[in-house]
């Protein structure tokens, strides 16, 4: 597993598959871990880097969302305490989720010690710019639908740590799953916390974290220009020539599944509309 980040607050774990990141924030008297995934080994490390901090500390997890890969280490972490937002704690499509994890097991012949399950969330979080304190730092909350129907920002204020789950990635164009307007309007939320937060680390699910504003600014941008020019193809019944998506991204095939899905959710949204 690479360790893309180790810092004495902040860990981050990249996975072999689609460079997929696990947080570690590791605090004095507690640990919050986000996401652990993907491959059994992989969070066999997670888990081992975690029960080597504990130390008596208080040991939380939490989701950005539920989409199967961000949940797919939840059984390794069972006595942790968890978070995500409440649409996550309502999503009826929970089942399908598990399904999606236990096909992905039996494709590769993968075989885990745990127990495949949805979480149960200890704090549901609800509404936007919502404050709890985890150990000694303040944490800020903001609900991002979107990408999908449940997602979370996660802002530690204290140290100046912005996780964002599925956007702003350097590996991705933004993947839609749920609703485009939605999607706009959580960039428009990201481009505010990061003009008025000392946002000093953003991370990503799928990528690179940066410590550097104008590439934060630069990511919000590069994902409206994308937004907007795929509205356009459908309103204007115009190709959208995907040529530069695979250039820019590379994985070409792949790339081009995810963004004909991306046309097809807008030109329904586009036919739903009076």
């Amino acid at each position: 597993m690479i360790v893309q980040l180790h810092s004495p607050t902040l860990r981050l774990y990249e996975s072999a598959l689609m460079r997929t990141v696990t947080s570690l924030v590791v605090g004095d008297e507690y640990l919050l871990l986000v996401d652990p995934n993907w491959l059994p080994q992989e969070v066999d490390y997670i888990h081992f880097e975690t029960e080597a901090l504990r130390e008596g500390r208080e040991c939380y997890l939490l989701f950005t969302h539920s989409d199967y890969d961000h949940i797919i280490g939840y059984g390794k972490f069972p006595e942790f305490m968890t978070i995500a937002s409440a649409a996550f704690v309502h999503n009826q499509q929970r089942e399908d989720t598990l399904e999606q994890i236990r096909a992905f097991d039996d494709d590769y012949y993968l075989t885990r010690d745990y127990p495949i399950n949805y979480p149960p969330i200890v704090h549901p979080i609800g509404g936007d710019a919502r404050e709890l304190t985890i150990g000694e730092d303040h944490y800020v909350f903001y609900q991002s639908p979107g990408h999908n129907a449940d997602g979370l920002l996660t802002f530690n204020r204290s140290r100046g740590i912005l996780i964002v789950g599925d956007y702003l990635s350097n590996v991705e164009f933004p993947f839609i799953y749920h609703s485009l307007p939605d999607y706009h309007a959580t960039l428009d939320k990201l481009a505010r916390i990061v003009a008025e937060e000392d946002v000093k680390v953003l991370v990503t699910g799928h990528g690179d974290h940066t410590s550097d504003r104008e590439e934060m600014r630069h990511r919000i941008a590069e994902s409206r220009a994308y937004l907007n020019r795929l509205e356009r193809s459908v309103r204007r019944n115009e190709i959208f020539d995907a040529a530069e998506l695979t250039e820019r991204y590379g994985f070409p095939r792949l790339m081009r599944k995810y963004h004909e899905a991306n046309l097809e959710l807008v030109r329904q949204s586009a036919a739903d509309l009076p």
